[in-house]
C-alpha cells in the first residue's frame, strides 16, 4: 500500500493525539464504573469544558517518538476552562487541572497498549482559581469509537471522586507541528479540544 504525504501527515497527527489523550483518559484505579450508573445516551452533559495543554508546558515524551516502535512514556498537564453544566448538576464548576502520566508502545504512525493515570482537580473559579471543587479520577473504556485514534481514547468513565460513574467523551487536535516526527523525532506535543462528562 502506498502512503501519500497527506495520509502520512494525518497518521502522524493522529498518533500524536493518541499518545496525548491515551494518558489523559487513563486512571490508576482498575475498577470500571458500574454499567447501571451510566446515564442514558440522550442525556445532557453534566459538564463540558474546553481543554488545552498548559501554555509552555506540552506533554513530554521520553524517549522521543520516532519511526521505530518502542515503549514511550508521557507526562503533562492539561487545563480545562470555560466549563458549563448543561444539565445543571455541576453548577459552579468553572475550570480544572488534569495532571497525567502514561506510557505506550508507539511510533510516528501508531500507538498500542496505552496505560497511565490521570487526576482532575476542579475549581469554582475561572482559570484554575478560587476554591477547589473536588477531584475526579478517570479510566478509559475497554473499547472506544470514533474517526481518529484520539476519539478511541477520549472515552471512558469517572471511576471515583466528583462525577463518579459519569462517562467521558471528547476530542482534541495537536497544535504542535508533528510532520517531522520520523526524521527528527517528537519529544513533546501541545493540543487543544473539548471534553464532556455525561
Amino acid at each position: 500500500m502506498t502512503i501519500t504525504r497527506g495520509s502520512r501527515t494525518a497518521a502522524v497527527r493522529g498518533a500524536a493525539v493518541a499518545l496525548l489523550l491515551g494518558a489523559l483518559t487513563t486512571a490508576a484505579c482498575p475498577t470500571a464504573p458500574p454499567a447501571t450508573a451510566v446515564p442514558a445516551r440522550g442525556a445532557a452533559a453534566a459538564l463540558s469544558c474546553a481543554l488545552q495543554t498548559a501554555p509552555g508546558e506540552p506533554v513530554v515524551f521520553r524517549p522521543a517518538v520516532t519511526g521505530r516502535m518502542r515503549q514511550v512514556s508521557a507526562t503533562g498537564t492539561l487545563l480545562l476552562d470555560r466549563c458549563t453544566s448543561p444539565d445543571g448538576s455541576q453548577h459552579g464548576v468553572r475550570s480544572g487541572r488534569l495532571v497525567l502520566s502514561g506510557s505506550a508502545m508507539a511510533n510516528c504512525l501508531t500507538t498500542d497498549r496505552i496505560e497511565g493515570s490521570g487526576t482532575i482537580t476542579w475549581y469554582h473559579g475561572w482559570a484554575q482559581r478560587g476554591y477547589r471543587a473536588g477531584v475526579s479520577h478517570l479510566r478509559p473504556a475497554a473499547r472506544g469509537s470514533g474517526y481518529t485514534p484520539a476519539d478511541a481514547f477520549l472515552s471512558g468513565g469517572v471511576v471515583s471522586g466528583r462525577m463518579a460513574h459519569r462517562r467521558v467523551r471528547g476530542w482534541a487536535v495537536p497544535t504542535t507541528d508533528v510532520t517531522g516526527c520520523a526524521i527528527r523525532g517528537l519529544r513533546a506535543v501541545a493540543g487543544r479540544g473539548n471534553i464532556s462528562f455525561r
